[in-house]
């Protein structure tokens, strides 16, 4: 298995990223952070490379207030579904605190 790299915090979550598109999840040891869907903790998690890239899209694009918010709802995405994986008879809402309309990510 492979084991995170860099010197700097930013180092690390950059090396996570490119991995994880790769579809190598891996969990970063050094500051004990997961991957953006939770799939190198959660094996059940199984995001598509395709939308791996989409979401590195979206976070190469820091200046673009759009393309943050679209990254911040496929965040909320990845944790209801890893929410859901653990509690499969319950309704998992994730809202931002900013939203009134809650979404239903199941």
């Amino acid at each position: 298995m492979k084991e995170i790299e860099g010197k700097t915090y930013k180092d690390r979550c950059n090396y996570q990223l490119e991995e994880w598109v790769r579809g190598n999840s891996i969990h970063n040891t050094i500051d004990d952070e997961c991957c953006p869907d939770f799939s190198c903790c959660n094996k059940d998690m199984n995001t598509p490379i395709v939308d791996r890239k989409v979401f590195k899209a979206l976070h190469d694009k820091e200046d673009d207030k759009q393309a943050q918010e679209t990254k911040m709802g496929m965040l909320y995405g990845f944790l209801g579904t890893a929410i859901a994986n653990y509690v499969p008879n319950k309704k998992v809402h994730i809202i931002d605190g900013n939203t009134e309309i809650k979404k239903d990510l199941n």
